[in-house]
């Protein structure tokens, strides 16, 4: 789905996968994308100091104020428009009176003293003051209200970043908990966007605790545009966790620990704070790593997922179950080819390596050609590489387990040319055959 955002006459095309974000969303989006660093951002706005905003009002093209609470799904609904991009939302945006990310000081904080460093920034209070304006009353800033359900010290008492704040002093944790709290209706919506049902024998089950899985994990990752290059989907899963949960201690059923995993809600957020250590971002404190990644890439992008019916086609429910009964063979296959440790190159299975076990199962062929097959392979990865610049013998683009089965479902669609309710056979045949040639 995509809605027209107009600011100051100017229109923006912004994409909102099914439309379930609010109305505030656009907002918040517009005030990140037209900002400094912003994809928004006209050339000459970068031209002296570059702006920044903070959302504001959202109005039809007729003036009419639009309500903040009100989906994006449900007014498209409400109009009847045939085209969704017929849609326009009118944004208004008030410029920040100072340059630089959001404070970490806790939202509420009548009184909070912000010192240069951001990182410093996190004791914040609701402070009264007496009639010559003495301090005679300091409580702490208010929390929260739940969310979806979710409590936010409920969810935050979970979440252990211990290895990552040692050495660090109580302010760096306090303001990480800041950019939570701050955030925390936002990014749980967001959670809740790419959430599951946790599955049972390779099914979603009614009524299971939701949980993003790794395949909505790398669609996540591939919107808010986090990984490149230099920083594949594979070792964002790999930074994602405690070092002491990366793999597991016994190989049962070939469980490939964080490769095969999912994330509560309290994971996913603690998997943000993961992978914003990870990028770093030229930032030494967690907290401001936290920050800079939570407002200039997660909260203008995610849930504008971009939309690739292949991919859904390779996420249906049937082709799933497909892969959970092939699970223990195609663990162990990816298992014995990784090499973590490696210190350059994939330390996944490779491009090469895949068309060489192409090859041995006899299932490369005039359709599934190496050509065809690096296409595809690029296609899947979380992030864009310009095709003149790989080769069908490449060892160095990596990809995890979840990109694995996809590239797997990819190729039965180019060999077989299957129709939609074929697919789920196609792959267990085409599994079973790559299996055997390549134990």
């Amino acid at each position: 789905m995509k809605v027209n955002v107009v600011h100051e006459g100017e229109t923006y095309v912004l994409q909102c996968g099914t439309g379930m974000q609010r109305v505030a969303w656009v907002a918040r989006v517009a005030a990140q994308r037209l900002g400094s660093e912003g994809v928004w951002c006209p050339s000459d706005g970068e031209v002296g100091k570059p702006k920044e905003f903070i959302p504001g009002r959202v109005f039809y093209p007729d003036g009419d104020e639009m309500d903040t609470e009100a989906t994006i799904a449900s007014l498209v609904d409400a109009a009847g428009n045939k085209d969704d991009a017929d849609l326009t939302l009118v944004v208004e945006l008030r410029e920040k009176p100072s340059h630089g990310l959001p404070s970490l000081a806790a939202r509420g904080s009548e009184d909070s003293v912000v010192p240069p460093k951001n990182s410093k920034a996190a004791a914040s209070y609701h402070v009264s003051r007496g009639v010559r304006g003495s301090v005679v009353k300091r409580t702490p800033a208010p929390m929260p209200p739940d969310h979806e359900g979710h409590n936010f010290d409920e969810v935050y008492d979970q979440i252990d970043i211990s290895d990552l704040s040692k050495g660090s002093d109580g302010m760096i944790l306090a303001a990480v908990r800041n950019v939570l709290m701050n955030n925390f209706a936002s990014l749980v919506d967001i959670f809740v966007h790419y959430a599951r049902p946790r599955q049972s024998q390779g099914l979603e089950s009614e009524g299971s605790e939701l949980a993003v899985n790794m395949k909505q994990l790398a669609t996540f990752v591939r919107t808010c545009r986090l990984s490149n290059e230099n920083c594949s989907f594979f070792e964002i899963q790999r930074a994602c966790v405690r070092p002491g949960l990366l793999l597991p201690q016994q190989e049962e059923e070939w469980s490939l620990g964080i490769y095969d995993a999912d994330f509560r809600l309290f994971e996913f957020f603690e998997a943000l704070i993961r992978i914003a250590n990870l990028k770093n971002f030229g930032l030494s404190a967690t907290c401001d790593q936290f920050n800079k990644l939570v407002h200039t890439q997660i909260l203008p992008y995610a849930t504008g997922d971009d939309e690739d019916r292949i991919r859904e086609m390779t996420q249906e429910v049937k082709v799933q179950a497909v892969f959970f009964h092939q699970r223990n063979g195609l663990k162990k296959f990816f298992s014995r080819r990784m090499k973590l440790e490696k210190p350059s190159g994939a330390r996944s299975i490779s491009l090469k390596e895949f068309i060489e076990c192409l090859k041995a199962s006899e299932q490369a062929d005039d359709e599934l050609t190496p050509a065809a097959v690096k296409e595809i392979w690029l296609a899947t990865l979380s992030f864009d590489v310009r095709p003149d610049l790989i080769g069908e013998d490449d060892t160095t683009l990596e990809v995890s387990l979840s990109e694995f089965e996809e590239v797997i479902t990819r190729c039965v669609l180019q060999k077989s040319k299957v129709a939609e309710e074929n697919l789920s056979n196609q792959t267990d045949l085409f599994i079973k055959r790559f299996l055997r040639s390549n134990p």
